[in-house]
């Protein structure tokens, strides 16, 4: 649990339970369906072109806010909230189709059609927001203290700026940090990831120890580590070093004469780059821990599964309308019946599209179901967790084992050669868009919760919104195909993708995966359970690459310093919720610098300094840098007082 229990809002959300609010009307529909599909047409890009994605729910927000000034809503507050719900769907699940199928472009399999693309990625979505309304009550009311939700909480504080002092301050951070991550993306005056092997100290190190420190400086990476807390943020940071440090040297003092392929290359192990070694070998043991984590947590929450399907029973066997009835307004999901028999119509129409489409036998497409079905479900818990947690969510890590499990066993069956790998790949399309989906929607949700909105209402336009991006997503990918391609001079990398069809080829000839690796990850998180250490926490840090999560560990210790920086409990609370301000500037800001940065890259335009950012006086810069934004965050997060903020004051209080 994090060791701070205050919430960016009051125990009495702004939008009362009590009250009726107009929060959908064509004014939030229209402008929720236009930001997703201007999102799902952006990120896209970005998608294939570095391989990550920018959330919309900052840029949105901002957005919405300053059209409902212009055009003086007097409904603004429910109406923005819904637009940037809705158009949250626009990054939702683009994972799934920028990250999968460009594989079948990469591996010449290029006859599928329109049709054919789209129906995993429409169905995963739709599939993600009812898991993710399923587990809604749990993950956001139940269990509302102990998961931080850095992003949905973020949200709720950019759309709960506009009153008086916090809104400048929201402003004044959000600008510095666009600015901030603007000039590291865009123009490369400084170095974005602080690493050790920039230095010559460093690069002896590395050669000598297989050592390497590296830490990525963006604004938004900080703010996320101030939300996480020092805690959790220690664990994801431990698993980092585990990888870093431990892990790797022992792999390279054992490596011996073996050899190993980079970039289609044979070379001697013991030569080999760090980051290769680290992404051929050691992430897998961190895969296998997240599986292995999904495993326990699910062990873990098996009360509240079994309340879950009593729930589901209980909806489909009595009469729902006296429950929902009893609900407030913010407790209202879609119906469970409805919810069942949208997961079991969706569960069938891709078993029947598999079946016609890729399945050779009856028993592929039984086996198959059945794989999706339990990886769906055990990396669901997995993913919301991850995203309860950091922000972030392991999707490619988790659809990579189950592509690999699914060639292991779709194999006994029969299922080799180009059209299992079609068939595999399409499952996987299916799988990372329904966990993309369900994990970050329950962001959206959680935004619900803290802010009052009607979780039924959000769900029903995510449905809708989802379906209309998993078809943009795919003229999309065709277009960029068209464009730059994903093979050959000038090609978009697609770097999920080709990670992809470099697994899921040699296994499906008859290849080999790294299961001894998978195991050690899985028994070692055992280990961490028996110990009492989070093992989804450690496991994300050992998976995910260091210089994304030692960011965490500072921005969880300037969380801490703020929140204990007086003896009076009042005071802490006040400077620990002026810091949430500041953060949510830093996340909000960076991700709207990134999203320029993006549309720039798209339109071609190039200022950065390639050579400069290299030399490690580019660096120094960043440190520099670095430090005075960490030194904005904690000085303005101290400069809270008691007298200046009552609302803040009562907050407190009643916590």
């Amino acid at each position: 649990m994090s060791e701070n229990k205050n919430d960016v809002i009051s125990s009495e959300p702004p939008m009362s339970p009590h009250k009726e609010y107009q929060e959908i009307n064509s004014y939030v529909v229209f402008w929720g369906l236009f930001y997703a599909a201007i999102f799902a047409l952006a990120v896209g890009y970005l998608c294939l072109k570095i391989g990550q994605t920018v959330d919309a729910f900052a840029p949105v927000s901002v957005m919405a806010m300053g059209m409902a000034v212009m055009l003086k809503r007097k409904n603004a507050f429910p109406e923005n909230v819904h637009i940037q719900a809705i158009a949250s769907a626009g990054t939702n699940g683009i994972g799934g189709a920028m990250f999968i199928l460009p594989a079948f472009y990469i591996l010449g399999n290029d006859h599928l059609s329109y049709f054919q693309l789209a129906v995993p990625i429409i169905l995963g979505s739709l599939l993600g927001v009812l898991i993710a309304a399923i587990f809604r009550r749990y993950f956001c009311e139940e269990m509302h203290h102990a998961y931080p939700f850095p992003q949905g909480r973020a949200a709720a504080e950019v759309l709960t700026s506009g009153e008086g002092s916090k809104a400048k301050l929201m402003v004044f951070s959000g600008a510095v940090a666009l600015i901030y991550d603007f000039i590291l993306n865009s123009l490369g005056w400084w170095q974005e990831v602080i690493s050790s092997a920039t230095f010559s100290w460093g690069q002896q190190l590395a050669d000598k120890a297989k050592l390497t420190f590296s830490l990525d400086n963006e604004s938004a990476l900080l703010g996320i580590g101030y939300f996480t807390g020092l805690r959790y943020a220690a664990i994801i940071t431990a698993g980092s070093f585990f990888s870093w440090f431990v892990c790797i040297p022992v792999i390279y003092y054992l490596a011996g004469d073996h050899h190993m392929l980079v970039n289609g290359k044979d070379i001697l192990l013991a030569t080999a780059p760090i980051p290769a070694v680290f992404r051929e070998y050691v992430r897998h043991i961190g895969i296998g821990m997240l599986a292995m984590a999904g495993v326990i947590g699910l062990l873990s929450m098996s009360k509240v599964v079994a309340n879950v399907v009593k729930v589901i029973m209980a909806g489909l066997f009595k009469k729902n309308d006296g429950i929902q009835q009893s609900l407030q307004r913010t407790q209202k999901d879609i119906p469970m019946p409805l919810i069942v028999s949208g997961i079991i119509g969706i569960t069938f129409l891709f078993t029947v599209f598999f079946h016609i489409f890729f399945a050779q036998s009856a028993l592929q497409t039984l086996v198959a179901m059945a794989i999706v079905l339990v990886f769906t479900f055990l990396f669901s818990v997995v993913g919301i967790s991850s995203i309860a947690f950091t922000g972030t969510e392991p999707v490619s890590g988790m659809t990579i084992f189950m592509l690999i499990v699914s060639a292991v066993v779709l194999g006994s069956t029969g299922m080799h050669g180009n059209s299992g790998i079609t068939a595999i790949l399409m499952m996987a399309a299916f799988l990372c868009t329904t966990l993309g989906v369900a994990g970050n929607f329950m962001s959206e949700l959680k935004v619900a919760h803290l802010l009052g909105a009607t979780p039924r209402k959000m769900q029903q336009w995510q449905l809708v919104s989802a379906t209309l991006t998993g078809v943009l997503s795919i003229g999309v990918l065709l277009l960029l195909n068209q464009a730059y391609g994903f093979v050959g001079p000038g090609a978009l990398p697609a770097p999920q993708a080709n990670a992809m069809a470099v697994i899921i080829q040699p296994l499906m000839e008859n290849g080999t995966a790294h299961w001894p690796l998978y195991l050690a990850g899985g028994f070692f998180a055992i280990i961490l359970w028996m110990l009492k250490v989070p093992p989804l926490a450690f496991a994300l840090g050992a998976y995910l690459p260091m210089e994304i999560n030692t960011p965490l560990l500072v921005g969880g210790l300037i969380s801490y310093f703020v929140s204990h920086s007086s003896k009076e409990d009042i005071l802490n609370s006040l400077r620990f919720n002026q810091g949430q301000t500041i953060a949510s500037g830093f996340i909000a800001g960076g991700a709207i610098g990134s999203l320029i940065s993006a549309i720039l890259r798209i339109a071609g335009f190039n200022y950065f300094l390639e050579k400069w950012v290299e030399t490690p006086a580019a660096t120094y810069l960043g440190v520099l840098f670095y430090l005075l934004l960490c030194a904005l965050l904690y000085k303005k997060a101290m400069n809270a007082k008691p007298a200046s903020n009552d609302a803040s004051l009562a907050k407190s209080v009643s916590n």
